[in-house]
């Protein structure tokens, strides 16, 4: 009996033949083994992070496309870190109270 809608399509011979023997594996027949296999994906967190993204992108894209992207003072790019210091540079320091 049909109790969820129609059922997933079927297995050709070679790909029963893998589930009858990765079922066997763990001692489980071949239709308890797919029905376990499809219930543990639908359960996998990223499918559900996933699926929230859906809504979430298009809240996203509204408040990204409400900002104000040009108010920023632009004249001063941030500069990035200068490079490690070397022992040579610390020992400078010490001596002289600057790198040279």
């Amino acid at each position: 009996m049909d109790q969820n809608g129609p059922q997933v399509p079927s297995f050709d011979s070679e790909e029963y033949a893998r589930v009858e023997a990765a079922a066997s594996i763990v001692g489980k027949s071949p239709q308890d083994f797919v029905r376990d296999a499809a219930l543990a994906a639908a359960d996998d967190p990223f499918l559900k992070a996933l699926g929230k993204t859906r809504d979430r992108v298009p809240q996203l894209a509204d408040v990204f496309a409400t900002q104000d992207t040009h108010s920023a003072d632009t004249t001063t790019a941030a500069w990035p870190d200068p490079a490690p210091m070397g022992s040579r540079d610390l020992r400078d320091i010490q001596q002289h109270g600057h790198a040279a």
